[in-house]
């Protein structure tokens, strides 16, 4: 009996020594090494996952005896910035002529007629007023005050008042105005007129003299065979044809077109 009793222990005793053995040089020590990972996580969800206190994204998951731990997002690769273009330096010049010539500033006030027909400028805010000028579709004038509906402008060497509900201002005054300028070129040198941006070529169509004006219509371009001429802006000529002359030849200005001035009597 004593003998059986004895065997029994040792077995016991083995058991014991298997189980601890296992726990500190197998899975248990690898468990314990994982949840130190995760902060020592107690959270443990019916489903077999460990939570890590604080951090709800971040879960590890029990598969067998281990603890698997979560896939880690990807950190997403930063889109580098889009290069400005660098410049030749023919191309630097062409763009420093037309910032240079092509500049303009838009004026505080500007307001557009928005009409079909024409609108008036009154001497007085009433209807009945004699009439000072008129604004075509699209003339622009400036607004120095706006009062019951009626709004007093300058539109060219005209002052008055007009119907303000007739009129595009603010914001929308400012997009129309930079939709809507015009070029002029105002000749400073005897200058010739070429169909093509070129002195290599028998191609001079017209001339002009000083004190011309014409529409500019491009801003400044190269020749189109000599890099070392002048550049040239494309002109528009009173019989509409188009052509190019040296810009040395010409001041560029801006403007909007703006009323005239009438003297009636008669109501609109």
């Amino acid at each position: 009996m004593k003998r059986w009793i004895l065997v029994g222990e040792i077995i016991i005793i083995g058991i014991l020594i298997t189980l601890i053995l296992l726990d500190f040089t197998g899975v248990g020590r690898k468990n314990r090494k994982q949840l130190s990972e995760i902060d020592h996580a107690s959270q443990l969800t019916p489903g077999g996952e460990v939570v890590t206190p604080g951090n709800d994204d971040l879960i590890y998951h029990k598969v067998g005896n281990e603890l698997v731990p979560p896939t880690p997002t990807p950190t997403p690769t930063p889109i580098p910035p889009t290069p400005t273009p660098t410049l030749s330096p023919e191309q630097r010049v062409i763009q420093d002529a037309i910032d240079s010539a092509f500049a303009y500033t838009i004026p505080e006030g500007i307001a557009f007629a928005d009409v079909t027909d024409y609108l008036s400028i009154r001497k007085e805010p009433d209807g009945n007023s004699v009439r000072l000028g008129l604004m075509n579709p699209g003339d622009s004038c400036i607004v120095q005050s706006v009062g019951d509906g009626w709004a007093y402008v300058k539109s060219g060497a005209v002052k008055g008042y007009c119907k303000a509900e007739f009129l595009i201002l603010g914001e929308d005054a400012v997009a129309y105005a930079k939709e809507h300028v015009v070029y002029t070129a105002n000749i400073i040198g005897n200058v010739n007129v070429r169909s093509e941006p070129t002195t290599q070529e028998d191609n001079i169509i017209s001339a002009l003299e000083v004190g011309a004006v014409v529409t500019a219509k491009t801003p400044a371009v190269r020749s189109k065979d000599d890099p070392t001429t002048p550049l040239f802006v494309e002109v528009e000529l009173k019989d509409g044809r188009t052509g190019y002359i040296a810009s040395n030849k010409a001041d560029i200005t801006y403007s909007w077109p703006a009323g005239r001035a009438i003297d009636d009597r008669k109501e609109q």
